[in-house]
């Protein structure tokens, strides 16, 4: 199973958002939680999981374009050795876990809950995060991860969604000191290209990649948090 990843303009982008906010029904805060993390089966498809440039109307095969960009870089790649590395470093489980991450630090710090490692601590309610896609593609400003990400939240004795959340965002490929990732902080400049890309070792780009779609989780954690902010003074206390 693996995961696919999409390369657009510069900056990180709201593509797509869906919503239910039902918080100040339930005693979620200060209550236990369990999370969860999980990609979709579909999340990664080995057919395209990297896309061409949108401009390339001749639909070259997958990699070929980031291979072009390489070799005019003066990077010496060949598609194997591109496919090998990058489904080394695309994995699907390591993705969500990072997604999940970026919500759970968000829950912790605005619904205040006490995290528990399984059901048997039962908790009152679960939390669930779903990659649902990861997808790389390249523009002249660098290099892209497009992560589609779903976050819910359910009461447990009834089953019942109380909170849920969908995006789609674009966040840059970057370094910044070493191997941090900044999220929003790209630029045209600081976006990694193709060329160099490719020129990493498969940990780095695992590393990566994992950063970008922790920062998407991020992206969830901060709509939970505007909706905690909006919640009544008697839920909020």
């Amino acid at each position: 199973m693996r995961n696919a990843v999409i390369l657009v303009g510069a900056g990180v982008i709201l593509l797509g958002c869906g919503h239910t906010n039902r918080l100040a029904e339930y005693p979620v805060i200060g209550s236990t939680m369990l999370f969860s993390s999980t990609a979709l089966p579909t999340a990664i498809n080995p057919e395209v999981w990297i896309e061409p440039p949108p401009t390339d109307t001749a639909t070259p095969p997958p990699v070929s374009w980031m291979l072009t960009i390489a070799s005019a870089a003066g990077e010496a790649i060949t598609e194997a050795a591109a496919y090998k590395k990058l489904s080394e470093a695309i994995v699907p489980e390591e993705l969500a876990l990072a997604a999940g991450r970026g919500f759970q630090e968000a829950a912790l710090r605005w619904l205040r809950v006490v995290p528990v490692r399984s059901l048997d601590d039962n908790p009152a309610f679960l939390a669930e995060t779903i990659l649902e896609r990861y997808t790389l593609s390249s523009t002249p400003a660098g290099v892209y991860a497009r992560v589609e990400l779903r976050s819910r939240i359910l009461h447990r004795s009834s089953a019942r969604v109380v909170w849920e959340a969908q995006k789609s965002v674009s966040i840059p490929i970057q370094r910044t000191h070493g191997l941090a990732f900044v999220p929003g902080a790209a630029t045209v400049t600081s976006a990694m290209n193709a060329a160099r890309l490719l020129s990493l070792k498969t940990e780095e780009l695992r590393q990566l990649f994992g950063n970008a779609a922790q920062a998407a989780g991020n992206q969830l954690g901060e709509l939970l948090r505007k909706d905690v902010e909006r919640l009544p003074a008697k839920a909020a206390p």
